[in-house]
């Protein structure tokens, strides 16, 4: 027998139940396209949230991640091009400035002697008599303090002054000091110190070799600011007698002995400062005077 086929129709036996099978299909394919939307827009926060975690920056394992929507407006950033300068073209000037070196002291101009000073451009020598070498030691101190104040007292007066010693403890021959003396090319020059004979005797001298005049009007001008004696057994009050210094100087050069040291009324009169300043006034007029007659 011959068998015959037969085709089979698809049909719906139920529209109902067939409807809601297309209906769930649908919305499970908008939930999947929704799903896939969400995805790319929260992915970057969810990998984040995840590199957190696994780091230990979340304190709460159930603190679930904030997610922020991706903006779809995000401008697009589009750099300036920048231009190369030719080859050879000098670098522009920085433009940081350039610090002021830190402690930096501008230098004091040292001070101008006034021309018109009475001893302006002379060179004086001041000896301070006597040494270490001396038992009297105390007029030795003194000498020097005489001597320092008389030397500052002539470059007040435009002078420059050569000092034969500044110390009290240096032993220091009379010829080394006039050969200082003519180092430094002097122009004239002064010794002073005091005398010790008998203490109820006062008087003062002024010794020289060749500069009579000069220790004349020296020991003039100290008896008027001074009012001390010429001492009795010099001529009124100089006395010719040559020392090395005086011989070795090169310049006028005078010892001035300030009176007696042992007479009590003599050092209370030289060792007054306001008439140490008579004194130094007054051989300062004596130095200029000489000075300007060589």
């Amino acid at each position: 027998m011959k068998r015959v086929k037969t085709r089979k129709n698809f049909r719906i036996s139920n529209p109902i139940g067939f409807s809601l099978f297309v209906a769930g299909c649908l919305l499970a394919l908008g939930l999947l396209a929704t799903l896939i939307t969400l995805g790319v827009g929260y992915g970057d926060d969810i990998v984040k949230w995840a590199q957190a975690k696994i780091q230990g920056t979340v304190d709460d394992i159930n603190e679930q991640p904030t997610f922020s929507p991706v903006p779809t407006d995000v401008p697009t950033f589009t750099p300036e091009p920048i231009e190369t300068p030719a080859v050879g073209t000098p670098a522009p000037p920085s433009q940081t400035p350039t610090p002021e070196p830190i402690g930096s002291v501008e230098d004091t101009p040292e001070p101008t002697q006034d021309p018109s000073a009475p001893l302006y451009g002379f060179t004086i020598g001041v000896d301070p008599g006597r040494d270490s070498s001396s038992s009297y030691k105390e007029e030795v101190a003194f000498n020097l303090e005489f001597a320092q104040g008389l030397a500052s007292y002539l470059e007040e007066h435009g002078a420059t002054v050569v000092l034969s010693r500044e110390d009290n403890d240096v032993r220091i021959r009379e010829a080394a000091r006039g050969q200082l003396f003519k180092a430094a090319d002097c122009d004239i020059a002064i010794e002073v110190r005091c005398n010790h004979f008998d203490k109820r005797s006062s008087g003062f001298h002024v010794r020289y070799n060749k500069s009579k005049t000069y220790a004349r009007e020296l020991a003039d001008a100290y008896h008027e600011v001074t009012g001390i004696r010429f001492q009795s057994n010099k001529k009124n009050g100089i006395e010719q007698n040559s020392n090395s210094l005086i011989q070795s100087c090169g310049c006028p050069c005078v010892r001035l002995y300030l009176g007696n040291w042992d007479n009590e009324s003599d050092r209370a009169t030289f060792s007054n400062e306001a008439t140490q300043q008579k004194i130094f006034e007054a051989i300062m007029r004596v130095l200029a005077g000489q000075l300007k007659t060589e």
